[in-house]
């Protein structure tokens, strides 16, 4: 009897650590099978986390780039506006230091000489001008003055001259301000090609 209660002691144990044996054994599969999904889930996360700072690199790296490019466009654009200024400025006081000299008598004379009808004409100047020039005007316009063509200061008139039609109808100006205005657009193309031909 006790080699029974024995045999029977001996089987629940061994029934007991094969059922104990089986559960650990699915346990530590169930624990793997997790701890694989969490590294899947893991790596996938991490790729999409790479995947998304790697699009917000490059979104801030051509909004950089934009940026740099307007820049330097912006750059451009000024320079370019200073530079004009500044010749405008220098093509003006070249142009007031031609009209300043004993030139204008001529350049008057060659303008007068080609409206045809002078005595239907007046030459405008500034009263320094006339001061300085009005003698010789006299002497070089003298058959024009003797058609009817007025030489006289006006106010309005700081540099250079104007050509005016005695009954105000038009006129041509001569000042130094609108001389260079017209040459500008001569010099302006040859100018930009030298200073901004490597910025394009």
């Amino acid at each position: 009897m006790a080699q029974q209660i024995q045999d029977l002691v001996a089987s629940i144990r061994k029934d007991g650590i094969e059922v104990a044996q089986k559960e650990a054994a699915q346990i530590i599969a169930d624990a793997k099978a997790q701890a694989e999904d969490l590294i899947r889930d893991a790596k996938k996360e991490a790729a999409s986390l790479l995947e998304k700072a790697q699009r917000e690199i490059d979104t801030r790296d051509q909004s950089a780039r934009s940026s740099l490019q307007q820049a330097s466009r912006d750059v451009q654009l000024s320079l370019k506006k200073a530079i004009n200024t500044q010749l405008d400025r220098l093509l003006v006081d070249q142009v007031e230091k031609a009209f300043a000299s004993n030139d204008l008598v001529s350049l008057i004379a060659g303008v007068v000489a080609s409206l045809g009808d002078e005595g239907r004409h007046q030459v405008q100047l500034s009263q320094k001008e006339f001061d300085a020039l009005a003698k010789s005007l006299a002497g070089q316009l003298s058959d024009a003055i003797k058609a009817g063509l007025e030489i006289k200061p006006v106010a309005s008139v700081s540099t250079g001259f104007r050509i005016a039609a005695k009954d105000g109808a038009s006129f041509y100006d001569f000042s130094a301000e609108e001389t260079a205005a017209l040459l500008k657009p001569f010099l302006s193309a040859a100018i930009e090609k030298i200073v901004f031909s490597s910025a394009k």
